[in-house]
């Protein structure tokens, strides 16, 4: 049973704060009376059920994740068989596919206000406990759903979008779980690593069932040709419950989660709390109004909206390379178990770069990676393109995301860095509907040539990068000196703020 209160103290509990501070060691004993040892055994006790409820939290992190890796439709166990329904049962062209994912992904793109929604508006005084276990209801309903609707673009779109929105809040809710245990125990690199590593391992070991699944429907509808008219039909419609068979697996999925968290998560209720609203949004005002944060925001998501090749990839492997579902899985197992490897090998040499020579080397790795797709004309070739680029993969995702940490100033580096990385998700899906037009109308090489201008353009802008993020310069009217740089007035308002708190409540404290 994990209680997330335990790691941390609130200042004030008369005022609901909903910021909190590390608690004390465990290991220091009580001096001020004269049993310090028993208070010291205590202690050592509280120690032992802390470890053990910090292993049942990275427990219960990793099941989170591995469940978003299975259910990811961009990603997961889900979406090579939906891309096999949408083309080979809806006939969906490559930019009507790119625009149902494109639709679908969107609702990552706005996770900060899943997080600005689940911090100042508590249900019942919950703040993470009951969206979390209503979201997870709303993912399963969703699944459920998609199993007994019909097969038609429509319901698979409004479903689709409805699992894509409950999987992104409830990662948001999960991710500020994390945040409130490693933030004390400066656990969050490793709560992280453990996270993402489960969310990888889910979408490698998923996608050969998948491929199984996806491959067994299309055999059987190609396959068997059947003169009987209502037969055909039958057989059919076997086929497209063959199909759907994923959505309801994928439900089971949901259940888990649901009661994970019932029997592991505890949160003490509070009420809302206005000012700290105020505070928030006064310090994002700020933010918004320094072009500092208007550039990184636009590089990030220009590098990220570069031409993909995801659904252009899956039409000229299945169309040109006349490969079937399940050698696609093969592929795709091969890329996110290098992208393991990719992540590792970034965290072990990458990580103690400085940032301005990993983005370059990112950017380079990026466009050797797009180019490669160039030779993959067959599937042994296809197999050492997967290998090439699923170990490029992590070590540029893991670059942009080290450019958008670095950029963050203090004490407001969470909100921010779910704009940047809102940034980023939005621009990956707008490049993915790119890539698939420019397949549809101008080919596989055309994509391949624009996407590697695209990619080699953003390298220009890596001179202006510096340990910091992205260089910038005071405006014309602006002084030259330091209280206008962009940390330093940030962190000032922040500071103004903390001030004019302990203020007011010296002066409560006072006239009481």
């Amino acid at each position: 049973m994990i209680d997330f209160e335990y790691y941390t103290k609130t200042y004030d509990d008369d005022n609901n704060n909903m910021f909190e501070e590390p608690s004390k060691s465990l290991d220091e004993p009580t001096t001020s009376t004269d049993d310090s040892k028993k208070d010291y055994g205590t202690n050592k006790c509280m120690q032992i059920l802390c470890t053990r409820s910090l292993l049942c939290s990275a427990i219960y992190f990793a099941l989170a994740y591995f469940i978003q890796g299975i259910t990811d439709i961009a990603s997961g166990f889900v979406n090579l068989p939906l891309q096999t329904i949408l083309k080979d049962r809806l006939h969906l062209s490559p930019s009507q596919m790119g625009t149902f994912f494109f639709t679908c992904t969107v609702t990552w793109s706005i996770k900060p206000l899943y997080g600005i929604l689940s911090d100042f508006v508590p249900i019942c005084g919950y703040h993470r406990l009951i969206y979390l276990l209503v979201t997870t209801a709303i993912n399963l309903c969703a699944w459920i759903a998609l199993y007994f609707a019909p097969t038609e673009y429509n319901y698979l779109l409004i479903f689709c979008v409805l699992a894509a929105f409950s999987l992104a809040f409830n990662d948001v809710l999960i991710d500020a779980l994390m945040i409130s245990i490693g933030r004390p125990l400066a656990l969050i690199g490793t709560l992280q690593g453990i996270q993402q590593t489960s969310a990888k391992l889910a979408a490698t070991i998923s996608q050969i069932p998948a491929g199984i699944l996806a491959s067994n429907s299309v055999s059987f509808q190609y396959n068997q040709t059947l003169n009987n008219n209502n037969n055909t039909l039958k057989n059919i419609k076997q086929n497209s419950d063959l199909n759907k068979y994923i959505f309801l697996i994928a439900a089971a999925c949901p259940i888990i989660l649901f009661f994970a968290t019932l029997i592991t998560v505890r949160e003490r209720r509070r009420k809302l709390n206005k000012n700290n609203f105020t505070q928030t949004w006064s310090i994002l005002s700020g933010i918004f109004q320094y072009k500092r944060f208007w550039i990184i925001a636009i590089f990030l998501f220009i590098y990220s909206a570069s031409p993909q090749i995801k659904t252009a990839l899956f039409y000229y492997q299945r169309d040109k390379l006349h490969f079937n579902p399940f050698y696609v899985s093969i592929l795709n197992t091969l890329y996110n178990g290098c992208g393991i490897l990719s992540a590792l090998l970034y965290l072990s040499i990458f990580s103690h770069y400085p940032t301005k020579r990993v983005l370059r080397i990112a950017i380079v790795m990026r466009i050797f990676a797009v180019a490669s797709y160039l030779f993959a004309i067959d599937k042994m070739t296809s197999i050492c393109v997967a290998i090439i680029t699923g170990f490029c993969s992590e070590i540029t995702n893991l670059a942009i995301l080290h450019l958008a940490a670095k950029s963050c100033p203090k004490n407001i580096e969470g909100t921010l860095f779910a704009l940047f990385v809102s940034c980023v998700n939005f621009g990956a899906a707008t490049g993915d509907w790119l890539g698939s037009i420019i397949y549809q109308y101008l080919g596989f090489i055309a994509l391949i040539i624009i996407a590697i201008i695209w990619i080699g353009t953003t390298i220009l802008v890596t001179c202006h990068i510096n340990e910091h993020g992205i260089n910038s310069t005071p405006d014309d009217d602006d002084e030259i000196d330091d209280k206008y740089h962009y940390y330093n007035v940030i962190e000032k308002q922040i500071q103004t703020i903390e001030n004019e708190d302990s203020d007011d409540k010296e002066t409560n404290c006072s006239s009481g």
